[in-house]
């Protein structure tokens, strides 16, 4: 998945990304689907020492990433790197990598049309949004790789806020918090371990900077950035993770699909009565930046598996986004049609995540 500078400008980076743009874009690779499940996956109360666990693995993880960028040898970066393993291997490479970001993508399009059907619009027709929502995607990343990533702004200020919302939950005489004890049980619950490892999975995305050039970023502000979007990310996971756990109580919170989707029903305002016809359209600027960007990251690897036949012009971005349209449409068709099944791609979207 190496993103070639030579696509007619798509993948050209004139000066790196400033350090509110890394954070921001690092902390919607990681929260973006995971956010809304995940508390049901836990439901546990010491399962919120997992997640403290898991963002410091993932720090090491960070850590490595920006002095990865720091080493002056590797010219280039990822592309730089990988041209020393010759075109056999960075095909390879770019093969296995457009698999994993067309299911990422496919996934994370078919959840958000899964939400807008059972929220707001039930008789939806899933094929038909989610190649619109595709549409959108393909609209910003045509802008080119920079562009594209420095809408991370926009794309985290234009969701985050949805946040505030949440917190009156904690605050209500029907928060029971008593589900938050016991912190530390008398035994381990059970599948702990694969509990962390779903975890550390939400804690991925970051990682996608190393198909980047070394000019992307610089080492020392990179670093910064992905620790305060770790920790973002952390604060995020633990916060919607205790909302819950107070609303639903443990037994009922196992019980629900996506209990932070479901938890806006219950939000009452006294200036808006569906706030949730808000909200979640709110979601969908991150939805449609993420797949935007991986979007892209799939158009450099089928620049390199063409070789030098597509390494012009912006012909390996629509080979990608009509790639990633048919995957969708199967999806809509066979694959996510039922509530099973739906959850079983989210599993193997953990274990993708939890590979990368």
């Amino acid at each position: 998945m190496i993103l070639r500078e030579s696509s007619a400008g798509l993948f050209t980076i004139s000066k790196p990304f400033g350090f509110l743009t890394l954070a921001f874009w690092a902390n919607r690779m990681q929260t973006l689907y995971y956010l809304l499940y995940l508390p049901s996956l836990l439901a546990e109360p010491v399962t919120i020492f997992l997640i403290l666990l898991a963002a410091g693995c993932s720090h090491l993880n960070l850590l490595m990433i920006a002095r990865y960028f720091a080493r002056e040898e590797i010219h280039g970066g990822y592309s730089g790197a990988i041209s020393r393993l010759g075109p056999a291997v960075s095909r390879i490479l770019a093969l296995i990598g457009l698999l994993a970001v067309l299911m990422k993508g496919t996934v994370l399009i078919m959840g958000y049309v899964d939400i807008v059907q059972h929220i707001l619009f039930p008789d939806l027709n899933l094929t038909l949004f989610g190649i619109l929502l595709l549409c959108v995607c393909i609209y910003l990343a045509r802008l080119g790789l920079e562009m594209t990533f420095r809408f991370a702004i926009v794309a985290f200020i234009g969701s985050i806020w949805c946040t505030i919302f949440y917190f009156p939950f904690l605050f209500q005489t029907a928060a029971e918090y008593r589900h938050l004890l016991p912190l530390l049980p008398e035994s381990m619950p059970k599948a702990a371990l694969q509990t962390f490892l779903t975890i550390f999975a939400a804690f991925s995305g970051p990682e996608y900077i190393l198909v980047l050039p070394n000019k992307a970023a610089e080492a020392i502000k990179l670093k910064k950035a992905l620790i305060t979007a770790n920790i973002v990310t952390a604060f995020e996971y633990i916060t919607f993770f205790v909302i819950s756990l107070t609303f639903y109580g443990s037994e009922y919170l196992r019980r629900q699909s996506l209990p932070v989707v479901d938890m806006i029903r219950y939000i009452q305002l006294p200036f808006a009565e569906r706030l949730e016809m808000l909200l979640i359209p709110a979601y969908a600027i991150s939805v449609i930046y993420v797949v935007s960007i991986l979007l892209l990251y799939a158009a450099g690897a089928v620049a390199r598996l063409a070789s030098s036949r597509l390494s012009n012009g912006r012909t390996p971005l629509w080979l990608a986004f009509w790639m990633i349209m048919l995957l969708t449409w199967i999806a809509s068709r066979w694959i996510w049609v039922n509530e099973w099944k739906a959850k079983q791609w989210v599993i193997w979207l953990s274990w993708l995540d939890i590979v990368t």
